[in-house]
């Protein structure tokens, strides 16, 4: 996937967040939580709606309608396919 902010492509395990992924390669990205109660760590998917590109363990923030714009709580989602991402981004 790739972080458009960071300007890098990185390769994200099926069991890795994308707050994690971002925090190895020593990235300073938001987040409150870790639990996805927040919106702190959102982010924007460009490609699409974000149900066709991650997986959410837990969601209480984000309705539908965000997600179907394409927002996710990166500290939550897990990566199902390819994909530009615009960490800092809210709803």
């Amino acid at each position: 996937m790739e972080f458009a902010k960071e300007g890098e492509t990185i390769e994200v395990a099926n069991n890795e967040t994308i707050l994690e992924a971002g925090e190895e390669e020593g990235w300073d990205l938001p987040y409150a939580c870790r639990e996805g109660q927040c919106i702190s760590c959102a982010g924007h998917i460009d490609d699409g709606p974000a149900e066709d590109y991650i997986r959410h363990s837990n969601n209480d923030s984000l309705m539908d309608d965000d997600m179907e714009e394409g927002y996710c709580l990166t500290c939550v989602a897990y990566p199902t396919s390819e994909f530009t991402i615009e960490t800092g981004e809210s709803p």
